[in-house]
Parts: C-alpha cells; sequence; structure tokens
C-alpha cells in the first residue's frame, strides 16, 4: 500500500500558509511539510504597512464576508475578535465630466430596481428610458449554455452606456481584465443563473438572496466586506505562529522541478528537495517553466495584469474631499491615469487616526499597465496631479507609501474554468501528486484561494 511521507508547499502567500496549516490538521503526524518561500518574508501580496495609529495596507485591503472560507480561517487561527466590517458610504464613479454618485439598489452597476437610475447624471434622459425599457420589456436573448464573454452578456441586456460608464469600472477593481474578454460563469455566475430561474436577467438580480450580491450600493447598513483590526498581515503573521511541524524556508527560489522515483526532486537555490507531494501556489509562468508537459498554452495566456497603489497621508485640514463617501472608481472615458480611489478614514475608521485622512490610489489598467514601472516619485506625483483635478490639496502629504504587484491578478478569460479542470486532470496524468493552487484558478478572492486548497488538502488526506 503506498503512503504517504512528505509534502512540500511552494509559496509563503495567504494560500501556501493554509495549504500548510490544514496539512497540519488533517495529514497525519509523520508525513513530513515543508513550506519555501522565494523572498525573506511570508504573507505575498498580503502586506500591512503599519505606523504610528495607522494601518495601510499594501495589496488586498478585505474580502467578501459572505464567502465564509476566510472567516473560517480566522476564526480557526483565534482571531475572530478581530473581525471589522467596512463603513458604508456613497461611492461615485469618475466620467469624463466629473463625479457622479453610484445609483443605490444596484449590484455591481446592475440595477435591483427600474427606477435605480432614475435621478442619476451618468445617464442622459434618453439613455435612461431606452435603460428603463430594455429593463421592462427585455430583449429576445436567450441565456447562455456556455460560457460567453461577460461585457458581451451584460451589453445584450442594459446596454452599453451603463456597462461602459459603470459596470465596467466596478469591475475592473475586483478582476483588472477586459469585461468584453471576461467569462461571465467562472466571474458572476449568478447572474446567468438567476436569469435562467426567473427568465432574464433583472428579475434574477432582484431574486438574488443577499449571500449572492457582491457590492451592493446603499442596501444595507453593515458592510459586505471584512478585514481585520491590525490589517490583514496579523492573519499571514498568525498562520505562520501556529504552525507547529511545518519547516519553513525562507529566501529559496525554486529553480526547476524534477521526476524523480516515488515523486519529485525540487532545485533550488538552497539546495534540493524531495517529496513525495507537492502544493505549488506560484504564478502560472513558473508552472510552465517548472512542469513542461501540462498545457503550457493556457497557463501562457494567464498573463497577470500589474498594478500599482499609492497611499497619502494627510491631515484632515491639509485637504478638502469633493464628498462623505468611501471613494471613486473611473471610467476609461475619465482623461486620468489613476484606476480607482479609496478614502481609507471612510472606509475603514479603525485604520486612521482622527484628525487625518488616508486616500489609497490605485494605477495600472490592462494593456496600459506602464505607470507601475514608473518611480515612486512619478507614481505619488501622476496621483497627487489626478486628484488635485477632483478636490483641493493644500499641503504635501506627511507619509506616501507606494506599492507595485506585477504578478498580479490574472485574466480568466471565457471557458477558464473548463480550461483549469482540464490542466487539473492532465496534472492527474502526467504529474501525480502536485496539486496547483492560488488566484489562477478557482477565483481570484483570498476566501477563493482558502476554499480551494482547504478542499485539496482534505482530499489528499483521504486518499493518502
Amino acid at each position: 500500500m503506498y503512503i504517504m511521507r512528505n509534502v512540500t508547499i511552494v509559496g509563503g502567500g495567504i494560500t501556501g500558509l493554509t495549504a500548510a496549516f490544514y496539512a497540519e490538521r488533517y495529514l497525519p503526524n509523520d508525513v513530513t511539510i515543508k513550506l519555501v518561500e522565494t523572498s525573506g518574508r511570508l504573507g505575498g501580496k498580503i502586506d500591512t504597512f503599519e505606523t504610528g495609529e495607522f494601518a495601510v495596507e499594501r495589496g488586498p485591503d478585505s474580502y467578501v464576508f459572505r464567502k465564509t472560507a476566510m472567516t473560517d480561517l480566522i476564526h480557526d487561527v483565534g482571531l475572530g475578535d478581530e473581525i471589522v466590517r467596512n463603513g458604508v458610504g456613497q461611492a461615485y464613479v469618475l466620467h469624463h465630466d466629473g463625479l457622479h454618485p453610484i445609483p443605490k439598489q444596484t449590484v455591481m452597476g446592475i440595477p435591483l430596481d427600474v427606477d435605480a437610475f432614475k435621478d442619476t447624471t451618468l445617464l442622459s434622459d434618453e439613455e435612461h428610458a431606452a435603460l428603463r425599457a430594455m429593463l421592462l420589456s427585455p430583449p429576445d436573448v436567450e441565456a447562455p449554455e456556455t460560457d460567453v464573454s461577460l461585457g458581451l452578456y451584460l451589453r445584450e441586456r442594459v446596454g452599453d452606456p451603463i456597462v461602459d460608464r459603470l459596470i465596467e469600472p466596478l469591475l475592473s477593481g475586483i478582476y483588472a481584465g477586459d469585461i468584453d474578454q471576461m467569462s461571465a460563469l467562472s466571474t458572476f455566475p449568478q447572474f446567468i443563473e438567476g436569469e435562467k430561474k426567473h427568465g432574464n436577467l433583472y428579475e434574477g438580480m432582484r431574486h438574488l438572496r443577499p449571500e449572492q450580491r457582491v457590492a451592493e450600493v446603499g442596501a444595507k447598513k453593515v458592510g459586505q466586506f471584512a478585514s481585520l483590526k491590525r490589517g490583514l498581515k496579523s492573519l499571514t503573521d498568525r498562520l505562520a505562529e501556529r504552525l507547529e511541524r511545518t519547516e519553513i524556508i525562507l529566501n529559496c527560489s525554486v529553480e526547476q522541478v524534477e521526476e524523480i522515483e516515488g515523486g519529485y526532486r525540487l532545485l533550488t537555490n538552497r539546495g534540493d528537495i524531495e517529496s513525495d507531494h507537492l502544493i505549488l501556489t506560484v504564478p502560472p509562468r513558473l508552472i510552465r517553466q517548472f512542469l513542461p508537459k501540462v498545457d503550457s498554452n493556457f497557463l501562457a495566456d494567464m498573463k497577470p495584469h500589474a498594478t500599482a497603489t499609492c497611499s497619502l497621508v494627510f491631515k484632515e485640514d491639509d485637504i478638502e474631499l469633493p464628498f462623505v463617501g468611501t471613494g471613486f472608481v473611473t471610467s476609461q472615458e475619465a482623461d486620468v491615469t489613476i484606476t480607482a480611489c479609496t478614502f481609507i478614514d471612510q472606509k475603514w475608521p479603525h485604520a486612521v487616526p482622527e484628525g487625518y485622512h488616508v486616500l489609497r490610489v490605485f494605477l495600472g489598467r490592462p494593456g496600459a499597465d506602464e505607470i507601475v514601472d514608473a518611480s515612486d516619485e512619478e507614481i505619488v506625483a501622476t496621483a497627487l496631479r489626478d486628484l488635485g483635478g477632483l478636490m483641493t490639496i493644500k499641503a504635501a502629504p506627511l507619509e506616501t507609501v507606494v506599492s507595485r504587484l506585477r504578478d498580479g491578478l490574472p485574466p480568466y478569460a471565457v471557458f477558464h474554468s473548463d480550461r483549469v479542470r482540464a490542466l487539473r486532470a492532465e496534472m492527474g496524468r502526467v504529474y501525480p501528486g502536485i496539486l496547483l493552487a492560488g488566484i489562477a484558478y478557482d477565483g481570484i478572492g483570498m476566501p477563493d484561494c482558502i476554499k480551494s486548497v482547504h478542499e485539496q488538502i482534505k482530499v489528499l488526506a483521504e486518499e493518502g
């Protein structure tokens, strides 16, 4: 009978740390567990910059609370009392002619009420009448039976104006891709499921259960996103602290994976590591390098979109915000480089002391991310220039925190889920004992990564 002897996890981000945590829970005590990380720190994309009373996220700042996998993990490591929900306030979209309030009673810009856009300044009277007509007398289009472009799906049902001016800016902040190339089934399957059940998109949205709604504006007093009082880094730090029998090897760069009898050999800058099971949580470009026998075309297509963020700390009297609210996203018709801005002291008041405003600015669009390679000074100057056209800035920020994410969010193109299933089936044939996990496969959110690797570890334990 085959007996599992050891497991090596490659990548020390939230997915790799979760894999190690649940491996210790489910795998027998005699199984050796190693975690190797190429950098000198754990946490991956999660990194909280703390100075004085400020806690500024360099990477993701929250997760969707309705996705329970991350909340479960937070409780499992003893941080349940640290969970905080986001502040709820009006959000805006920046169009070429200025800032416009995002209409209430919408989900990702899709109306839950036929009058949701009645007073919006985003649409002309004619465009609003056309949208209303499409909602009340839906176009004669059938719900797709296979995957389709999310952009095409929505344009046929609500029209181009609201897609381009509102839905696309909101979605680009989540998936960082081209909405017209994006998979509908891999991003928002509830749209199609609702249409099939209730006859059209509008009725499907109106009947969505609360837990199916994402980023609903103005409908709840409790925020739908969650974080931790001391920042998300406190979760990755706690995960590392809770690992009791996992050997963590930092500054360990895997150069190649070799097949050997009964398993695999990792060739690293710190010596060879042999293991009968591998869990790879690294970007697709490295999977192509490590595992040449798998579908390299799919992995090559998943080129991540690079982004940068610039957090600006101001004294309250040194800046006049254009509105009271949580921030804004920008449409592609806006004449700015920044793609969004979060007012941290409004969205996450626990992270900012009284008397200050902290603005987190996002930069870099798919196909237009040159700004990410600019110097810190250029990124700050760009952010301040664009913000200066929208608000009064009386003094320079007290502090700036610039971060870059080059191995960022991979595009979820049409038929993404089908190709992931095919990839994993092929992996089972040509590389048995190797699991793939992370944002490239089962969802870009932290809860998706946690849920996926948790389930794979449980299956591994049952099979082992």
